[in-house]
């Protein structure tokens, strides 16, 4: 095939696409384009007061970050409130928390619960003993521990999350969670 001035454009055109290919093979290899940053944004911040609400049947989470330089045993002052928003009936809680450090591991988190509230060992929920009325609402715990056996980063950021879920008063907790918490009333 001879250069010529119609097929040059073709030729440019290909050289470039190989090479820059090329190029995006190595950065791609190489990880120069991943660069690996836990950056999280959230409007609650690790020490305010957090209420958040739920109604029957349904799951909810709070989400806060922190850096890891905490100490393991160390307790947070974190105060984790929910409300009931179910208008007419009551509703079964259990609550977990859990911190997800960005590695795709999830570590499960102490809290020191209120006196409402009761650890199954068995799956590591938190159950509200009994049923929360309509409209009520309660603490979940006043502090989140660092386990002893987690050792944080300190200069990465973490996500503590809490999940809540409910049940309807009308429907078998011990059935559905395998756990009774008005076993503890």
């Amino acid at each position: 095939m001879k250069i010529n001035k119609a097929n040059f454009g073709w030729i440019f055109t290909c050289v470039v696409l190989v090479i820059l290919l090329g190029i995006a093979l190595y950065l791609g290899a190489s990880g120069w384009f991943f660069k690996y940053e836990n950056t999280y944004t959230t409007d609650l911040v690790l020490g305010k007061t957090v209420t958040t609400t739920i109604e029957k049947n349904q799951s909810t989470a709070v989400s806060m970050t922190f850096d890891g330089s905490y100490i393991p045993g160390e307790r947070l002052p974190q105060i984790i409130g929910i409300k009931n928003a179910e208008t007419e009936e009551g509703v079964y809680l259990r609550a977990k928390a859990y911190v997800y450090t960005g590695d795709n591991v999830v570590i499960g988190m102490d809290i020191v619960q209120t006196i409402n509230w009761t650890l199954n060992p068995d799956d590591g929920y938190y159950y509200y003993n009994g049923v929360l009325p309509a409209n009520a609402d309660t603490s979940l715990c006043s502090h989140v521990i660092v386990s002893d056996d987690n050792v944080f980063s300190g200069h990465k950021k973490y996500i503590l999350t809490i999940c809540f879920e409910s049940l309807s008063e009308n429907q078998s907790p011990t059935d559905i969670w395998g756990y009774n918490p008005s076993q503890n009333v």
